[in-house]
């Protein structure tokens, strides 16, 4: 049986991957159109930040409002700290690296740090939850469990979003090998927990940009 806090984090890990890791693959591989993939992406982007935006504000300023989606969101993803310090900071650093994975990459290599951050970022916070047995040197806040799953999730994530890229599958095997160590890596740093948002998929998306360049 999961413990309390371990049920709750799989609920707003389950939300979170669910939301920006199903959209964002269905809109990169299913419409052939990059330019109007980038464009729509980006507008819904810019819709949520704003949204979270709106949110934020009111919570600082203790205004209570009702942000459509946004304040649903703050009550199911919210972690203990954000509920307590009334702040959804997580939730903006989600949607300021979408926009710029969508804006600046070539799209599989913006769908890496999607997912990424949706399933291999999920997964370490769960794991790190429910086996929180051995701390990592550098950051006690964080377990090795929790690195192992995050590594683990990002390599078969990373070769399913290369999958649809012109990398055939043994070669997404290396570049998907060297992306889930890395940004392993970077999620186990003793930083503020919401800058994983933006290190983690940036670091995956340039990374497999780069491979995409080097390989075509």
């Amino acid at each position: 049986m999961l413990k309390e806090d371990v049920r709750q984090e799989v609920k707003r890990k389950c939300i979170h991957g669910g939301l920006t890791g199903t959209i964002a693959p269905l809109l990169i591989i299913l419409i052939k159109d990059q330019t109007f993939v980038r464009i729509l992406g980006l507008t819904l982007y810019a819709v949520f930040l704003v949204l979270f935006l709106l949110l934020e504000y009111s919570l600082k300023e203790d205004k209570n409002w009702n942000v459509p989606f946004a304040s649903h969101a703050y009550k199911i993803m919210a972690n203990d700290h954000e509920k307590t310090n009334r702040t959804f900071l997580g939730g903006i650093f989600i949607i300021l690296s979408g926009i710029l994975l969508v804006s600046f990459f070539d799209l599989f290599a913006a769908l890496v740090g999607i997912m990424v951050l949706s399933y291999a970022d999920s997964a370490a916070a769960i794991f790190g939850k429910a086996y929180p047995y051995n701390p990592i040197l550098y950051n006690k806040k964080k377990h090795l469990e929790g690195s192992i799953a995050f590594g683990a999730v990002a390599f078969i994530v990373t070769i399913m979003s290369l999958r649809f890229s012109p990398i055939t599958f043994p070669k997404a095997m290396l570049p998907a090998f060297i992306i889930s160590g890395v940004t392993a890596f970077v999620e186990s740093l003793p930083i503020k927990y919401y800058y994983d948002n933006l290190t983690v998929p940036i670091a995956a998306g340039l990374l497999a940009q780069l491979f995409l360049k080097a390989i075509y």
